[in-house]
């Protein structure tokens, strides 16, 4: 299966601010926080990386990349972030929005990151939602923020960014080899 990781630049900021200091990104987190963790993956082969635009109100990027893949032969893993929770402190990232791969299989390819990430089905409104609307098997990996996520004081662990690269990579991994039905229950070919 092709492999597509779609990451929005945030366009909410008319001045936005960023500095790494001590391990914490802090200032304009969203989405630079998921940024940095695609530019972890920049020499892979075998994925695309699209950053895309407008995710704030139409989600314009999201819907230009779609239009040249196949909801066929192509898995989106969307990139993001989400607001850190107070007894988060060893969880390195979110996977929320899945469609089109069971949970079975979304837990058995991020099976190395036990206890270190949280799970939410329907997570926030994101490109994953349009991407599913569109046909799409998709997942998206959150990097968590404090602090608020369009405010200029967020802030986020160097560490979770890495991790989270690290499981976009394994999911990368997991699902590029196999079909869109054996990782769907739901899925038949030609529907």
């Amino acid at each position: 299966m092709r492999i597509v990781i779609s990451a929005h630049l945030d366009s909410v900021f008319l001045d936005p601010f960023a500095a790494i200091i001590n391990g914490i990104l802090g200032g304009a987190c969203d989405n630079l926080a998921g940024i940095l963790a695609c530019a972890q993956l920049i020499e892979e082969e075998d994925v695309e990386i699209q950053f895309t635009h407008d995710e704030e109100r139409h989600m314009d990027g999201a819907r230009y990349v779609a239009k040249d893949y196949s909801p066929e032969d192509t898995f989106m893993i969307v990139v993001d972030v989400t607001e850190r929770k107070k007894n988060w402190k060893k969880v390195n990232f979110t996977v929320e929005n899945w469609h089109g791969i069971t949970d079975k299989h979304v837990k058995k390819a991020l099976k190395e990151f036990n206890g270190h990430y949280k799970l939410n089905k329907n997570g926030g409104e994101s490109e994953a939602w349009l991407y599913r609307e569109l046909g799409f098997a998709c997942l998206e990996i959150d990097v968590p923020v404090s602090g608020g996520l369009h405010s200029l004081n967020g802030k986020a662990r160097i560490e979770d960014i890495l991790i989270a690269s690290k499981a976009i990579k394994v999911v990368k991994d997991y699902v590029k080899d196999k079909e869109r039905s054996q990782i769907s229950d739901i899925y038949k070919v030609g529907e």
